[in-house]
């Protein structure tokens, strides 16, 4: 964050593992890609073609990723399946999210190739919780720290889906 020409860091020691791993130097095969050898305690729901998945090492709390199970990294790749699972599980990641964490918004988005920010190259939507005064791109000044781990936020998140029953709600089934 830029500041009448001075930097301001925001210390994140959860992102030093992952920004020194070279992640998508290392992604271009299913067997080195972080989605296609996934942290099973980290998924909070999967189908049989796509998965929500909490982000090992989040921008903030909360922050979900939702990815197809094929290690593809082009939308007009996606079969028809594939693409409605993807889709399905963005709105219900953001109304398990509007349940447990009550955000005032979202970024929702996906970078493909490198010069738009990817850093893995396997497809992926982030699913980023947004609060005033957050830490966020466009923002300067204030902001408050929201502290979760991921495998904590994972474990609330699959109790509101059981609880509610969302799977039929959304069209989506457990791929299990």
């Amino acid at each position: 964050m830029i500041v009448k020409n001075k930097i301001k860091s925001l210390y994140a020691p959860w992102r030093k593992k992952y920004i020194l791993k070279e992640t998508s130097k290392n992604s271009e095969t299913p067997q080195n890609c972080p989605f296609c050898v996934v942290d099973k305690d980290l998924i909070v729901f999967e189908t049989k073609k796509t998965m929500i998945k909490a982000n090992k090492y989040p921008y903030s709390s909360g922050h979900l990723l939702v990815v197809p199970k094929r290690h593809i990294n082009d939308l007009t790749k996606l079969t028809s399946k594939e693409r409605k699972e993807l889709f399905n599980l963005i709105d219900l990641s953001v109304y398990i999210l509007d349940i447990y964490m009550k955000p005032e918004g979202y970024n929702i988005g996906c970078s493909v190739g490198s010069i738009a920010g990817e850093s893995i190259s396997h497809l992926h939507f982030h699913i980023l919780p947004r609060f005033s005064g957050d830490v966020g791109w466009n923002r300067l000044g204030d902001f408050n720290v929201v502290c979760e781990s991921p495998q904590e936020t994972t474990k609330n998140l699959r109790e509101i889906i059981i609880k509610e029953k969302l799977p039929k709600k959304f069209g989506v089934f457990s791929g299990k």
